[in-house]
Protein backbone atom coordinates (compact mmCIF):
# COMPACT_ATOMS: atom_id res chain seq x y z
CA UNK A 1 0.00 0.00 0.00
CA UNK A 2 1.07 3.70 -0.87
CA UNK A 3 2.19 5.60 1.87
CA UNK A 4 1.11 9.59 1.74
CA UNK A 5 4.11 10.44 -0.08
CA UNK A 6 3.44 8.36 -3.39
CA UNK A 7 -0.07 8.71 -2.82
CA UNK A 8 0.06 11.94 -3.27
CA UNK A 9 2.68 12.24 -5.70
CA UNK A 10 1.15 12.71 -9.08
CA UNK A 11 -1.04 15.60 -6.79
CA UNK A 12 2.15 17.29 -6.08
CA UNK A 13 3.64 17.01 -9.53
CA UNK A 14 0.56 19.18 -10.57
CA UNK A 15 0.42 21.53 -7.89
CA UNK A 16 3.96 22.04 -8.56
CA UNK A 17 2.90 23.33 -12.11
CA UNK A 18 0.59 25.45 -11.50
CA UNK A 19 1.87 27.30 -8.53
CA UNK A 20 3.95 29.57 -10.55
CA UNK A 21 0.87 31.20 -11.82
CA UNK A 22 0.00 32.52 -8.10
CA UNK A 23 0.10 36.15 -8.15
CA UNK A 24 3.22 37.60 -6.52
CA UNK A 25 3.08 40.38 -4.42
CA UNK A 26 4.30 42.63 -7.82
CA UNK A 27 1.15 41.52 -9.41
CA UNK A 28 -1.32 42.56 -6.67
CA UNK A 29 0.59 46.20 -6.34
CA UNK A 30 -0.56 46.92 -9.90
CA UNK A 31 -4.17 45.83 -8.99
CA UNK A 32 -4.11 47.90 -6.12
CA UNK A 33 -2.65 50.79 -8.16
CA UNK A 34 -4.98 50.33 -10.74
CA UNK A 35 -7.14 53.59 -11.79
CA UNK A 36 -10.53 51.39 -11.18
CA UNK A 37 -12.16 48.04 -11.00
CA UNK A 38 -11.83 47.66 -14.64
CA UNK A 39 -7.85 48.40 -14.78
CA UNK A 40 -7.82 46.06 -12.28
CA UNK A 41 -9.58 42.99 -13.73
CA UNK A 42 -7.74 43.94 -17.23
CA UNK A 43 -4.19 43.24 -15.26
CA UNK A 44 -5.75 39.80 -13.35
CA UNK A 45 -6.79 38.67 -17.18
CA UNK A 46 -3.12 39.22 -17.93
CA UNK A 47 -1.93 37.08 -14.66
CA UNK A 48 -4.42 33.90 -15.69
CA UNK A 49 -7.54 34.93 -14.36
CA UNK A 50 -10.25 33.77 -16.72
CA UNK A 51 -14.12 35.30 -17.71
CA UNK A 52 -12.33 38.62 -17.18
CA UNK A 53 -13.50 40.08 -20.55
CA UNK A 54 -17.41 39.61 -19.03
CA UNK A 55 -16.63 42.07 -16.05
CA UNK A 56 -14.97 44.33 -19.44
CA UNK A 57 -18.07 44.25 -21.11
CA UNK A 58 -20.37 44.56 -18.16
CA UNK A 59 -22.06 41.60 -18.60
CA UNK A 60 -21.62 39.60 -15.31
CA UNK A 61 -21.23 40.89 -11.66
CA UNK A 62 -17.80 41.00 -9.89
CA UNK A 63 -18.57 38.48 -7.04
CA UNK A 64 -19.91 35.97 -9.97
CA UNK A 65 -16.40 36.24 -12.24
CA UNK A 66 -14.23 35.57 -8.77
CA UNK A 67 -16.53 32.59 -7.75
CA UNK A 68 -16.08 31.20 -11.43
CA UNK A 69 -12.13 31.35 -10.38
CA UNK A 70 -12.81 29.43 -7.32
CA UNK A 71 -14.59 27.09 -9.27
CA UNK A 72 -11.72 26.26 -11.39
CA UNK A 73 -9.60 25.54 -8.13
CA UNK A 74 -12.07 23.33 -6.75
CA UNK A 75 -12.50 21.05 -10.22
CA UNK A 76 -8.52 21.20 -9.56
CA UNK A 77 -8.59 19.53 -6.07
CA UNK A 78 -11.85 16.93 -7.44
CA UNK A 79 -9.46 15.69 -10.40
CA UNK A 80 -5.91 15.87 -8.82
CA UNK A 81 -6.81 14.71 -5.32
CA UNK A 82 -6.14 10.96 -4.40
CA UNK A 83 -8.71 11.52 -1.81
CA UNK A 84 -12.30 12.80 -2.58
CA UNK A 85 -13.21 13.45 0.84
CA UNK A 86 -10.50 16.57 0.34
CA UNK A 87 -12.95 19.12 -1.67
CA UNK A 88 -15.22 18.42 1.20
CA UNK A 89 -12.73 20.33 3.70
CA UNK A 90 -12.78 23.88 1.24
CA UNK A 91 -16.56 23.40 0.06
CA UNK A 92 -18.15 22.81 3.82
CA UNK A 93 -17.37 26.52 4.99
CA UNK A 94 -19.65 27.47 2.20
CA UNK A 95 -22.62 24.75 3.21
CA UNK A 96 -22.55 26.18 6.45
CA UNK A 97 -22.56 29.95 5.53
CA UNK A 98 -25.98 28.97 3.45
CA UNK A 99 -27.35 27.74 6.50
CA UNK A 100 -26.61 30.57 8.28
CA UNK A 101 -27.93 32.82 5.65
CA UNK A 102 -31.10 30.49 5.31
CA UNK A 103 -31.93 30.12 8.93
CA UNK A 104 -31.41 33.32 9.46
CA UNK A 105 -34.07 34.46 6.44
CA UNK A 106 -36.75 32.13 7.52
CA UNK A 107 -36.55 33.33 11.26
CA UNK A 108 -36.28 36.75 10.55
CA UNK A 109 -38.23 37.34 7.36
CA UNK A 110 -35.08 38.93 5.39
CA UNK A 111 -34.56 38.01 1.74
CA UNK A 112 -31.31 36.04 1.31
CA UNK A 113 -31.03 36.11 -2.14
CA UNK A 114 -27.69 38.53 -2.33
CA UNK A 115 -25.71 36.83 0.40
CA UNK A 116 -26.40 33.26 -1.21
CA UNK A 117 -23.24 31.29 -1.75
CA UNK A 118 -22.73 29.93 -5.04
CA UNK A 119 -20.00 27.44 -4.23
CA UNK A 120 -21.88 25.77 -1.35
CA UNK A 121 -22.46 21.70 -2.50
CA UNK A 122 -25.71 22.22 -0.91
CA UNK A 123 -28.73 23.39 -2.85
CA UNK A 124 -30.66 25.55 -1.29
CA UNK A 125 -33.69 24.04 -1.59
CA UNK A 126 -32.71 20.91 0.22
CA UNK A 127 -31.24 23.52 2.98
CA UNK A 128 -34.79 24.76 3.13
CA UNK A 129 -36.84 21.28 2.83
CA UNK A 130 -34.61 20.88 6.33
CA UNK A 131 -35.18 24.24 7.83
CA UNK A 132 -38.99 23.27 6.90
CA UNK A 133 -38.60 19.79 9.25
CA UNK A 134 -37.45 17.32 6.49
CA UNK A 135 -34.08 17.02 8.27
CA UNK A 136 -33.34 13.92 6.11
CA UNK A 137 -33.04 16.21 2.96
CA UNK A 138 -29.55 17.30 4.09
CA UNK A 139 -26.46 15.14 6.13
CA UNK A 140 -27.12 14.60 9.30
CA UNK A 141 -24.29 16.80 10.44
CA UNK A 142 -26.04 20.42 9.17
CA UNK A 143 -29.21 19.57 10.27
CA UNK A 144 -27.81 18.62 13.68
CA UNK A 145 -25.75 22.58 13.22
CA UNK A 146 -29.62 23.71 12.54
CA UNK A 147 -30.74 22.33 15.46
CA UNK A 148 -28.35 23.45 18.04
CA UNK A 149 -28.57 26.97 16.44
CA UNK A 150 -32.06 26.72 16.88
CA UNK A 151 -31.87 25.54 20.22
CA UNK A 152 -29.38 28.47 21.59
CA UNK A 153 -31.19 30.77 19.73
CA UNK A 154 -34.49 30.10 21.88
CA UNK A 155 -32.47 30.82 24.62
CA UNK A 156 -31.27 34.03 23.50
CA UNK A 157 -32.80 35.34 20.20
CA UNK A 158 -30.49 37.17 17.98
CA UNK A 159 -28.64 36.93 14.28
CA UNK A 160 -25.68 36.37 16.21
CA UNK A 161 -26.35 33.35 18.04
CA UNK A 162 -26.99 31.93 14.74
CA UNK A 163 -24.21 32.39 13.22
CA UNK A 164 -21.81 31.86 16.44
CA UNK A 165 -23.72 28.05 16.57
CA UNK A 166 -23.23 27.47 13.12
CA UNK A 167 -19.87 28.91 12.81
CA UNK A 168 -18.86 26.48 16.18
CA UNK A 169 -20.33 23.21 14.62
CA UNK A 170 -18.57 24.14 11.37
CA UNK A 171 -14.86 23.87 13.03
CA UNK A 172 -16.16 20.57 14.48
CA UNK A 173 -17.25 19.41 11.33
CA UNK A 174 -13.57 20.25 9.73
CA UNK A 175 -11.70 19.10 12.61
CA UNK A 176 -13.72 15.39 12.17
CA UNK A 177 -13.22 15.33 8.53
CA UNK A 178 -9.60 15.93 8.37
CA UNK A 179 -8.66 13.28 11.24
CA UNK A 180 -10.80 10.76 8.93
CA UNK A 181 -8.60 12.03 6.03
CA UNK A 182 -5.24 11.39 8.16
CA UNK A 183 -3.18 14.12 7.23
CA UNK A 184 -0.98 15.68 9.91
CA UNK A 185 -0.67 19.36 8.29
CA UNK A 186 -4.78 19.51 7.75
CA UNK A 187 -5.86 18.83 10.77
CA UNK A 188 -3.04 21.27 12.57
CA UNK A 189 -4.12 23.96 9.61
CA UNK A 190 -7.77 23.51 11.01
CA UNK A 191 -6.89 23.87 14.51
CA UNK A 192 -4.03 27.14 13.83
CA UNK A 193 -7.92 28.56 12.56
CA UNK A 194 -9.81 27.73 15.72
CA UNK A 195 -6.96 29.33 18.07
CA UNK A 196 -6.74 31.83 15.90
CA UNK A 197 -10.59 32.60 15.95
CA UNK A 198 -11.08 31.78 19.91
CA UNK A 199 -8.00 34.34 20.61
CA UNK A 200 -10.16 36.90 18.15
CA UNK A 201 -13.15 36.14 19.97
CA UNK A 202 -11.78 36.76 23.45
CA UNK A 203 -10.12 39.83 22.84
CA UNK A 204 -12.94 41.32 20.71
CA UNK A 205 -15.22 40.50 23.12
CA UNK A 206 -13.15 41.95 26.11
CA UNK A 207 -13.26 45.16 23.65
CA UNK A 208 -16.42 45.18 23.55
CA UNK A 209 -17.67 44.67 26.94
CA UNK A 210 -19.51 41.19 26.25
CA UNK A 211 -20.51 39.20 28.73
CA UNK A 212 -19.40 35.46 29.61
CA UNK A 213 -22.70 33.48 28.56
CA UNK A 214 -21.67 34.60 24.90
CA UNK A 215 -18.25 34.03 24.92
CA UNK A 216 -18.84 30.47 26.47
CA UNK A 217 -20.88 29.26 23.93
CA UNK A 218 -18.97 31.61 20.93
CA UNK A 219 -15.55 29.85 22.07
CA UNK A 220 -14.83 26.41 19.10
CA UNK A 221 -13.41 23.61 21.21
CA UNK A 222 -10.79 21.32 19.53
CA UNK A 223 -7.50 23.61 19.11
CA UNK A 224 -4.65 23.40 20.82
CA UNK A 225 -5.54 25.78 23.36
CA UNK A 226 -8.33 24.27 26.01
CA UNK A 227 -11.77 26.32 24.97
CA UNK A 228 -13.35 25.59 28.67
CA UNK A 229 -9.70 27.60 30.42
CA UNK A 230 -9.91 30.32 28.21
CA UNK A 231 -13.34 30.59 28.76
CA UNK A 232 -12.83 30.47 32.47
CA UNK A 233 -10.20 33.39 31.99
CA UNK A 234 -12.51 35.28 30.64
CA UNK A 235 -15.51 35.34 33.13
CA UNK A 236 -12.29 35.79 35.91
CA UNK A 237 -10.82 38.97 34.13
CA UNK A 238 -7.68 38.78 35.54
CA UNK A 239 -4.82 39.30 32.98
CA UNK A 240 -2.93 36.44 35.11
CA UNK A 241 -5.86 33.78 34.10
CA UNK A 242 -5.43 34.35 30.13
CA UNK A 243 -1.88 33.90 30.72
CA UNK A 244 -1.79 30.70 32.54
CA UNK A 245 -4.52 29.26 29.37
CA UNK A 246 -1.71 30.20 27.03
CA UNK A 247 1.43 29.23 28.90
CA UNK A 248 3.88 27.11 26.93
CA UNK A 249 1.05 27.29 23.61
CA UNK A 250 3.48 29.52 21.42
CA UNK A 251 0.65 32.06 21.94
CA UNK A 252 1.57 33.97 25.09
CA UNK A 253 3.08 37.00 23.03
CA UNK A 254 -0.07 37.81 21.25
CA UNK A 255 -1.82 37.23 24.43
CA UNK A 256 0.37 39.91 26.28
CA UNK A 257 0.16 42.10 23.43
CA UNK A 258 -3.65 41.82 23.13
CA UNK A 259 -4.12 42.85 26.77
CA UNK A 260 -1.75 45.55 25.98
CA UNK A 261 -3.57 46.97 22.77
CA UNK A 262 -6.81 46.37 25.19
CA UNK A 263 -6.01 48.49 28.54
CA UNK A 264 -4.81 51.38 26.05
CA UNK A 265 -8.35 50.88 24.22
CA UNK A 266 -6.08 50.89 20.98
CA UNK A 267 -7.76 48.62 17.82
CA UNK A 268 -7.02 45.14 18.04
CA UNK A 269 -6.15 45.11 14.13
CA UNK A 270 -2.51 44.20 14.67
CA UNK A 271 -3.83 41.04 16.70
CA UNK A 272 -5.56 40.16 13.09
CA UNK A 273 -2.16 40.68 10.95
CA UNK A 274 -0.58 38.08 13.33
CA UNK A 275 -2.96 35.38 13.09
CA UNK A 276 -2.75 35.88 9.28
CA UNK A 277 1.12 35.71 9.75
CA UNK A 278 0.99 32.35 11.38
CA UNK A 279 -1.76 30.92 8.93
CA UNK A 280 0.89 32.65 6.09
CA UNK A 281 3.69 30.80 7.63
CA UNK A 282 1.69 27.31 7.90
CA UNK A 283 1.38 27.44 4.31
CA UNK A 284 4.54 28.61 2.96
CA UNK A 285 6.08 25.40 5.47
CA UNK A 286 3.81 22.72 3.90
CA UNK A 287 4.97 24.24 0.01
CA UNK A 288 8.15 24.04 1.11
CA UNK A 289 8.14 20.45 1.83
CA UNK A 290 9.25 17.64 -1.37
CA UNK A 291 7.05 15.34 -1.10
CA UNK A 292 3.56 14.08 0.22
CA UNK A 293 0.24 16.04 0.61
CA UNK A 294 1.56 19.36 2.45
CA UNK A 295 2.75 21.08 -0.76
CA UNK A 296 -0.55 19.96 -2.34
CA UNK A 297 -2.60 21.14 0.50
CA UNK A 298 -0.69 24.50 0.73
CA UNK A 299 -1.00 25.11 -2.62
CA UNK A 300 -4.81 25.29 -2.37
CA UNK A 301 -4.58 27.33 0.91
CA UNK A 302 -2.24 29.72 -1.15
CA UNK A 303 -4.74 30.16 -4.24
CA UNK A 304 -7.78 30.59 -1.58
CA UNK A 305 -5.81 33.05 0.31
CA UNK A 306 -5.13 34.92 -3.30
CA UNK A 307 -8.67 35.07 -4.09
CA UNK A 308 -9.35 36.31 -0.19
CA UNK A 309 -7.13 39.53 -1.35
CA UNK A 310 -8.32 39.80 -4.58
CA UNK A 311 -11.81 40.20 -3.18
CA UNK A 312 -10.48 42.38 -0.41
CA UNK A 313 -8.78 44.91 -3.18
CA UNK A 314 -12.00 44.48 -5.75
CA UNK A 315 -14.37 45.47 -2.98
CA UNK A 316 -12.15 48.34 -1.82
CA UNK A 317 -11.63 49.44 -4.86
CA UNK A 318 -15.55 49.57 -5.79
CA UNK A 319 -16.01 51.32 -2.20
CA UNK A 320 -13.42 53.84 -3.23
CA UNK A 321 -10.87 52.95 -0.57
CA UNK A 322 -7.81 54.25 -0.84
CA UNK A 323 -4.71 52.64 -2.07
CA UNK A 324 -2.71 53.68 1.18
CA UNK A 325 -5.59 52.20 3.58
CA UNK A 326 -5.77 48.62 0.65
CA UNK A 327 -1.80 48.13 1.03
CA UNK A 328 -1.95 48.88 5.21
CA UNK A 329 -4.76 46.40 5.35
CA UNK A 330 -2.78 43.67 3.42
CA UNK A 331 0.74 44.47 4.59
CA UNK A 332 2.30 40.83 5.93
CA UNK A 333 -1.47 39.76 5.01
CA UNK A 334 -0.40 37.93 1.54
CA UNK A 335 2.15 34.86 0.62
Amino acid sequence: MLGLEGKYAYAVGRSRAVEAKLLDRATIDRVVDAPDVQSAFKILGEAGYSYVDSILKEESPIDEVLNKEEMKLFYFIKETSPDERLIDIFTLPYDYHNIKVLLKARTYGVPPASAISGLASLSTESINDALGGEVQAIPDEFSLAIERAQAVHSLRPSPEIIDIIVDKEMYGDLLKRARAIGIPFLTKQIQNEIDCLNLSIFFRARKMGRDAWLVEHALVPGGKLDSVRLATAYKDGAPDSLMNVLSKTGYEFIAKRGLELLEKGRSLSEIERFFEGISIRLIDQARQVPLGPEPFIGYILAKQRELEVVRLVIASKTAGVSRDSMRERLRDGYV
